[in-house]
């Protein structure tokens, strides 16, 4: 019977994995050295949600209808998207029907936690108020009387306490790990499919402390040493979960994106407003959110969402509530805003690589609510800062708390077992290829009209996607 462990590491980049800290992760090099490894190319946008619901669907975030955390609906707001969001089937759907047994843990969006034949477990996303986290119910009884508390995240991870996060990013990693070992024991899943937070909240609460090519590195501060401290741990968690697995377990060690210093940001609306793309009832008094309610949308003809990208809305007639903008103008529209956001300099005055770029040109269809612009700034070096009323159009800081990372298109890959042994390094794998690299794992016929194939025993890695 074939198994599978997939340990996703959310954010993990190949430069820490790979090089920087490879000498205190003993179990990730051997796996490397013996089996099969690679950059994996995330999705566009390289962002948690949607990109782990397109590794486990195979599908990008256009097909899926999903471009970032929130999403839009029939009018102007944005909602948070959930599980019930994902319309296609994942890869523990396909393996559950095939008559095996599964297990779905902290996956997002896992929230609600997706009924499956075998056990899941909500992802982050997960309400602190949630009565239920886990499926079936009995587990969830389980888990509350040997591990307490459903613990999925750090919380508020964007502040200066830093040895609080510190401390309850090492505790929650390790709660994690213990369920992981618990379902392995227990519950013996023929694929288990586990993601671990931790990595990304060290990066963001951190990555300034330890990354000394950071700008705002400063040698000798009490946190230095913190990036190799818990890789070094995450590596004893995983080597001490594979003691658990059968000698012949195809294990995959995945990331989702990678991680970069964050140069700073572009306030996107402040630029839209300066521009006179949007306007407002009235100025705030300071920096605020922008919601629907603020804007005056007689007179607006473009907005954005910010965050690790800016996704730009026209204001479009017949589409929106209270649209302006002529179907004619749409065009001559995008093309005036691309020139706008791609000749945007640096705050001293240098060129930007910005990229801005059109859904309908990046993803195989779009289905949803796609944004009309799609604003990479700097090549991921500078978030995008969504609030409005924040004097500048440059920021050397998130607008949401303190951070010191942004995203960056890389993530990693690392496979070990029967069909890996030996491959080495693999050419351009992609985290589309890891769906149905699965279930030819696991045995189970892989749905057709897929961007993704198999990187089993080295094949795959030659699809042809978009660049950067």
């Amino acid at each position: 019977m074939p198994r599978a462990l997939v340990l996703g590491l959310d954010c993990a980049p190949p430069a820490l994995v790979f090089d920087r800290f490879a000498g205190v992760m003993p179990c990730l090099s051997r796996l490397r050295r013996e089996g099969a490894f690679g950059r994996l190319r995330s999705t566009e946008p390289p962002i948690t949600m949607p990109a782990w619901a397109s590794m486990a669907s195979g599908r990008d975030p256009g097909e899926l209808g999903l471009y970032g955390f929130r999403n839009r609906g029939e009018g102007y707001a944005l909602t948070i998207s959930t599980a019930r969001d994902v319309k296609f089937k994942r890869v523990w759907d396909y393996v559950g029907e095939a008559g095996k047994k599964v297990a779905a843990l902290y996956v997002p969006p896992s929230y609600p936690p997706p009924p499956v034949r075998g056990v899941s477990l909500g992802c982050f996303l997960t309400p602190d108020d949630a009565e239920r986290f886990a499926f079936p119910p009995r587990f969830q009884r389980t888990l509350l009387e040997r591990f307490g508390p459903h613990r999925p995240d750090v919380p508020g991870f964007r502040a200066d306490d830093l040895p609080r996060i510190e401390a309850e990013l090492f505790a929650s990693t390790r709660h994690r790990f213990e369920v992981l070992r618990h379902v392995l024991a227990e519950e013996a899943p023929d694929l288990t499919f586990f993601v671990e937070m931790g990595p990304d909240r060290l990066h963001h609460a951190f990555f300034h402390h330890f990354d000394v090519d950071h700008p705002r590195f400063v040698p000798g501060n009490p946190f230095e040493d913190v990036g190799a401290r818990y890789y070094a741990f995450l590596d004893a968690e995983i080597e001490a979960t594979l003691a658990l697995v059968p000698e012949d377990t195809h294990v995959l060690v995945v990331s989702d994106h990678g991680a970069k210093p964050m140069l700073g940001g572009v306030a996107v609306n402040e630029l839209l407003v300066r521009e006179g793309y949007l306007h407002l009832k009235e100025a705030p008094s300071g920096p605020a959110a922008l919601v629907p309610a603020m804007i005056d949308w007689s007179r607006t003809r473009a907005w954005a969402e910010g965050g690790y990208y800016a996704r730009v809305f026209l204001n479009v007639k017949g589409r929106e509530p209270e649209g302006i903008v002529a179907t004619d103008e749409v065009e001559p529209l995008v093309a005036e805003l691309t020139r706008l956001f791609e000749s945007l300099p640096s705050p001293e005055g240098a060129p930007m690589k910005t990229s801005a770029r059109r859904p309908r040109d990046r993803y195989r269809k779009t289905r949803g609510h796609p944004p009309d612009l799609m604003v990479y700034f700097d090549d991921l070096n500078r978030r995008a800062l969504g609030k409005v009323g924040l004097g500048a159009i440059h920021l050397p800081s998130d607008d949401r708390g303190p951070d010191a990372c942004n995203h960056d298109w890389d993530g990693i890959f690392i496979a070990k077992g029967p069909g890996f042994d030996g491959v080495g390094e693999l050419r351009g794998p992609h985290l589309l290829d890891v769906f149905p690299t699965l279930l030819e794992v696991m045995g189970v016929s892989c749905p057709g009209g897929l961007a993704g194939r198999s990187l089993l025993r080295g094949a795959g890695a030659a699809m042809t996607m978009p660049d950067p």
